[in-house]
């Protein structure tokens, strides 16, 4: 019953809850020149606040199978080469970009995968491989500088070029 109020008449609200949180959570974002590091932790949020991350092997290799998948967020110190090959041929197979990310604790923080204590400092956080974005969520800076870093940079991204 909730969810369908939500989508209602109530979607101008949600926005400005969604852009309070952002702002809250992402100073760092909106700080100085936007970098793709800055821009992908700012799609990556907005993408959580609306629930459009696959996080892990098995929801990335679903999500990309069925389509779903828009891009693909790598981390370059995955362990297992099965892993990071499997992802790459199935990015390739769909035509999905793939963007690498430093580090999979990096990543799983930048998804949300980190619980806070009461003063809302990061308690413990949970790494991640990777992460597909099946929805960006709404439209910010971060995800118009990254779209356009994908274009200027589609040749190296392990896309299908067609």
């Amino acid at each position: 019953e909730d969810e369908d109020e939500d989508e209602g008449e109530g979607e101008g609200e949600g926005e400005a809850e969604a852009e309070a949180e952002a702002e809250g959570e992402g100073e760092d974002v909106s700080d100085g020149i936007m970098t793709l590091e800055k821009a992908v932790k700012e799609v990556l949020h907005y993408a959580n606040l609306h629930s459009g991350l696959a996080r892990g092997l098995k929801e990335v290799c679903q999500s990309l199978e069925r389509g779903d998948a828009q891009l693909v967020i790598l981390a370059e110190d995955c362990d297992h080469d099965e892993y990071l090959n499997l992802v790459k041929a199935l990015c390739k197979e769909k035509g999905v970009y793939l963007i690498k990310a430093p580090s999979k604790a990096d990543l799983g923080k930048w998804a949300g995968q980190v619980k806070l204590d009461a003063a809302g400092d990061p308690k413990k956080s949970c790494g991640a491989s990777s992460i597909a974005i099946k929805e960006f969520g709404e439209q910010s800076e971060g995800l118009a500088f990254l779209l356009e870093y994908i274009k200027e940079n589609a040749d190296t991204l392990d896309a299908d070029a067609d």
